[in-house]
């Protein structure tokens, strides 16, 4: 009889406190996770904006910088914020020879980050023993490599103590068509690794940099002794382009291999076009003027065309275009298409 009222009161109770407590647990449940998502949200967009800030900075530091040995600096220091390590390698022939490193050491070591870039500075890599770097300068397009010394470097592999599952990124720098340079990167000691679009981006910026310096002054070629010693970059003769002939027949084989890999660049830059401008396309087909809906993105990408092949090259990019979106008729593109800027070659 004991039990069952105790039965009874324990129910009473029950009723009677349970809903009220559980409505507050509720409360204080939603309230929390709303100010959690709150946080979130505000600590998101405080990352993304101190990213974007240091980019921002990085390309300003590049752009403004006043000599080519400063664009290489410019240029580590600001990747150095998207990898663990990072590393400038300068092509000459079949050799790479080590510049300058950014981070190779974050312990607080200074004297072991001084030996360390003394090291690099004295490491000589050859291009044709070295398959990934070899993909690299022949591509001219970032390679990620495990960290095998019969791929990467055996001379590379042992100065950094890499461990051969480690992946490392290799982005070429390219003037005037002809790779003067690699840009040596890993994830060592960040969790985030290597954020290699950030760092393509930088690359891409330094590019134009050297570009807009060594056509105001003369590149000569100096001693690789004098520029260790003076801690100076320099580039090699990049000699600009012959105009292509116009008889794909009087291209050599690899002349031919590299006209090929300009016309897919150029496909994947007007697809790009297709997917993302499709109604902008349609609009400029109907009023005959292409080009003035879509100028800025076609200069834009015609831009990117002539950094990776050189404003000497042949312009498959105007070709692509017509092909693809003006169906070969350039009346479609407008009074204003400033046309083909190069002469181009005629394939079989």
């Amino acid at each position: 009889m004991a039990d069952s009222l105790r039965e009874k009161i324990d129910h009473a109770l029950a009723d009677l406190w349970d809903p009220p407590f559980a409505v507050l647990r509720q409360q204080l449940a939603d309230r929390f996770a709303m100010e959690l998502d709150a946080a979130s949200a505000e600590t998101a967009r405080a990352v993304r904006h101190s990213s974007a800030e240091s980019l921002n900075l990085g390309v300003r530091r590049i752009l403004h910088a006043p000599t080519v040995t400063d664009i290489g600096a410019a240029l580590l220091e600001a990747a150095s914020g998207y990898c663990g390590r990072v590393a400038l390698l300068v092509h000459k022939g079949d050799l790479l020879s080590g510049w300058r490193t950014y981070g190779l050491t974050r312990n607080g070591d200074e004297a072991a980050a001084e030996a360390l870039a003394r090291s690099w500075a004295g490491i000589q890599v050859q291009v044709s023993g070295s398959p990934a770097f070899a993909q690299a300068i022949e591509s001219r397009e970032t390679v990620v490599s495990l960290s095998l010394a019969d791929h990467l470097s055996a001379e590379i592999v042992q100065l950094l103590d890499l461990t051969a599952e480690e992946k490392v990124y290799l982005f070429p720098l390219s003037l005037r068509q002809i790779v003067v340079g690699v840009v040596y990167a890993d994830g060592r000691g960040v969790a985030e690794g290597v954020l290699s679009p950030a760092i393509e981006m930088l690359c891409a910026v330094a590019e134009s940099a050297l570009e807009a310096i060594s056509s105001r002054t003369p590149v000569t070629a100096r001693g690789q002794a004098s520029e260790a010693a003076e801690g100076r970059l320099e580039l090699p003769v990049a000699r600009p382009a012959p105009p292509p002939p116009a008889d794909w027949s009087e291209l050599t084989a690899e002349e031919r291999e590299q006209h090929l890999r300009a016309q897919r660049f150029a496909r994947v830059l007007v697809a790009d076009l297709q997917l993302y401008r499709a109604a902008e396309i349609r609009e400029g087909k109907q009023a005959r003027n292409l080009y003035g809906r879509l100028q800025d993105e076609i200069e834009k990408s015609r831009e990117v065309y002539h950094r990776k092949f050189g404003p000497a090259f042949t312009d498959y990019f105007h070709v692509e275009l017509l092909r693809t979106l003006a169906d070969n008729e350039e009346e479609l593109m407008g009074p204003d298409y400033p046309g083909p800027l190069v002469a181009s070659v005629t394939a079989p």
